[in-house]
């Protein structure tokens, strides 16, 4: 049986989230138009992964997508506002991954009283806009060629101060919610120890 894993990253897992997202860069479904190099990449992740969040998930230990959080570009300054990217190999899309990834961040952002979160995609990445309308992201608006849209989360508190940061959320919260995640991925069909 294939063991699955939605978690917290560290800065360990740099190079293979690192190999996931190149063949996405300069292409429609990336930010960046060449990879960064590992070294910065891998500050990217110990910048981002405490304050914001970055999650993994893996198929018998290898990684076989990742999300992570980001500022709003809108309110960069407003810490319950956020946005969201998610990269899943080619190989392993339509198996739950990037449902698993997004469910997991979901409730980690709810707990952490965050109280929107933010897509952007550019309109030809048809894969992509559908996923996020399946999560239940409305569309905003166009700009510029990409669509804009936004999840209203439920916050646990409402009226807090500030969000919980991610490695703060009670364990016993994260644990349950990382096991409801894992089992969003379908297995069917993939034999241990010949996934990749």
């Amino acid at each position: 049986m294939v063991r699955v894993a939605v978690r917290r990253v560290n800065e360990w897992d740099g190079p293979s989230m690192l190999k996931i997202y190149t063949p996405y860069t300069g292409t429609p479904a990336a930010p960046e138009q060449e990879a960064p190099e590992l070294q910065a990449y891998i500050q990217r992740i110990d910048q981002y992964t405490y304050g914001l969040g970055w999650l993994l998930c893996e198929l018998d230990c290898h990684p076989a997508g990742f999300c992570h959080l980001t500022e709003n570009r809108r309110a960069p300054k407003d810490p319950f506002s956020v946005e969201f990217q998610l990269y899943v190999r080619e190989d392993r899309q339509r198996r739950g991954v990037g449902r698993a990834l997004w469910s997991l961040m979901r409730d980690m952002m709810e707990e952490g009283s965050r109280k929107e979160v933010f897509a952007r995609v550019r309109q030809e990445n048809q894969k992509a806009l559908a996923f996020f309308q399946a999560m239940g992201f409305q569309a905003l608006e166009e700009e510029e060629g990409v669509q804009v849209l936004r999840y209203a989360l439920a916050p646990a508190c409402p009226e807090a101060e500030r969000p919980t940061k991610p490695y703060l959320i009670d364990k016993f919260v994260y644990e349950a919610a990382r096991e409801r995640a894992a089992g969003l991925v379908n297995t069917d069909g993939l034999e241990t120890g010949k996934i990749f």
